[in-house]
């Protein structure tokens, strides 16, 4: 017996279970039909003397989902770089219509990035509002075993 939960211990230490935070919340699996298979990322943005984002910088992976929020009454906006700068990356954004967020106006306005067939790389972006200027970077990495 001992030896069944001891290996059935190792296999399920194993896993790689999915992170309860990065499950989309019922907003985005009825408006964007996302399941609790898919993965949102969550960047907050604040403003003040000037934007942030918290956290300005994340490493995830293709396919996976980033939600920015507005933590705050204030108006943010999001843009990424799609000069010739950001070769694939920018023009993946410029396809998909992701290389800017509409003005996000109020507390929990969100914008919602989708990295399904982004290039692997640093994705830099842009913060615009009230305060100065912010900034910050997403790296899409490639899953394992490709």
């Amino acid at each position: 017996m001992s030896r069944w939960i001891l290996a059935t211990t190792l296999v399920l230490a194993g896993c790689d279970a999915a992170d309860p935070r990065l499950i989309p919340d019922e907003v985005l699996q009825s408006e964007l039909g996302l399941t609790a298979a898919d993965r949102v990322h969550t960047i907050s943005l604040v403003g003040g003397l000037s934007e942030r984002a918290d956290p300005d910088s994340l490493s995830v992976l293709q396919g996976d989902f980033i939600q920015f929020v507005s933590a705050d009454w204030l108006v943010h906006e999001v843009e990424f770089a799609v000069g010739d700068a950001s070769g694939d990356r920018g023009g993946f954004l410029s396809r998909t219509g992701q290389a800017a967020s509409p003005p996000l106006l109020q507390m929990g306005s969100r914008f919602v990035l989708s990295l399904a067939g982004a290039p692997p790389g640093a994705y830099p972006f842009a913060l615009r509002g009230n305060g100065a200027p912010g900034h910050g970077v997403i790296v899409v990495r490639e899953p394992e075993g490709r």
